[in-house]
């Protein structure tokens, strides 16, 4: 891959993806990438786009670019069907979607490694900027971070003072049946998302110390990252109620048509009978990360052979997790549905 330094911005289209942020040189760097190319991965990351050169600009020089269109965020706490609902706005002449792109994940392992607030902010503010550019006819880019993003979202918020937001979350059971159906590497998941909610200040209002917290098994961590991405959620819910509104799987899947004419209204887009039609027929048959047929059904049949497996483990977990939400006045359900 090689790296080229312009020397002034070109006229680098929407087709340039802002894909890294170097902390180094405060540049970030831009790879050619189709509507299609993004639409056939699940996440905008190194581990899904093939290698190529990039093309990198440095941060003053992209305060050339402006933002073109409205831009709203998909907020989640994993395993909740939200890289699905993403992609169901990914429609030629509706939005353009962005699924966890990883210019974001570089400038929170900025943060994390004690990059200045202020220095955080800009790039920051920069790279959602630069997010805000969907392909020609697209009437807003629908961005969904990792969840490691989160503990960010309120600062995300206030930069964007216009964007909506959806706060997705699976219900808790259904969460933890996803963690330990993957094994080994769901478990490894929610220690890793842990970690990095806690060095973001996010675990804290918890009341545990970090000896309480060792002590935990794996489904218990799991079941604290979660807690704590609801409260987080909680957060914004309250602190920008015309702006955010919830979402849990259960109810996405259950009633996903209304589902996503509700998201589109939120978002201010005017989503025709023959957008959603579709969506009907291409995202939502679909696994969104693997591309296989899947739909509801196949879902609820999924879960429905793992809880017997895991039942007894998790119904522990989720009883103790009720009891920490309500000593620590956290909504096991959250408000704002969209819905409702």
């Amino acid at each position: 891959m090689t790296d080229r330094i312009l020397a002034m911005p070109e006229p680098l289209g929407p087709e340039w993806l802002a894909h890294r942020f170097d902390e180094s040189s405060r540049a970030f760097r831009f790879i050619s990438c189709s509507r299609e190319e993004r639409a056939s991965v699940p996440f905008l990351t190194d581990d899904y786009l093939p290698p190529r050169e990039w093309q990198s600009l440095s941060q003053r020089d992209i305060q050339a670019f402006r933002q073109q269109a409205p831009l709203h965020f998909i907020f989640h706490s994993g395993f909740c069907c939200s890289t699905l609902l993403g992609k169901c706005f990914d429609l030629p002449g509706l939005a353009s979607s962005f699924s966890e792109p990883l210019i974001l994940n570089d400038i929170v392992g900025w943060r994390l490694r004690g990059a200045t607030a202020d220095g955080v902010a800009m790039a920051l503010a920069d790279a959602l900027r630069l997010l805000g550019r969907p392909f020609p006819g697209d009437h807003a880019a629908i961005v969904k971070p990792s969840n490691i993003i989160n503990g960010l979202a309120m600062v995300m918020l206030a930069i964007q003072p216009s964007a909506k937001a959806v706060v997705m979350h699976a219900p808790l059971e259904d969460f933890l049946v996803s963690i330990a159906k993957k094994g080994l590497d769901g478990r490894r998941w929610a220690r890793t998302l842990f970690v990095k909610l806690r060095a973001q200040g996010c675990v804290q209002s918890l009341g545990f110390s970090d000896t309480d917290f060792f002590e935990q098994t794996d489904l218990q961590i799991a079941a604290m990252a979660w807690l704590a991405q609801q409260s987080l959620f909680g957060a914004l819910i309250a602190n920008h109620p015309d702006r955010v509104r919830s979402l849990d799987s259960g109810t996405f899947m259950s009633e996903t048509q209304q589902t996503v004419r509700d998201v589109a209204m939120h978002f201010n887009l005017d989503l025709s009978n023959a957008q959603l039609a579709s969506i009907v027929a291409g995202a939502l048959t679909r696994d969104s990360k693997s591309g296989q047929r899947f739909d509801a059904a196949d879902r609820a049949a999924e879960y429905g052979r793992m809880r017997p497996i895991y039942g007894g483990e998790i119904e522990k977990v989720t009883a103790w997790t009720h009891e920490v939400a309500a000593a620590r006045d956290i909504a096991m359900r959250l408000p704002a549905a969209i819905a409702a």
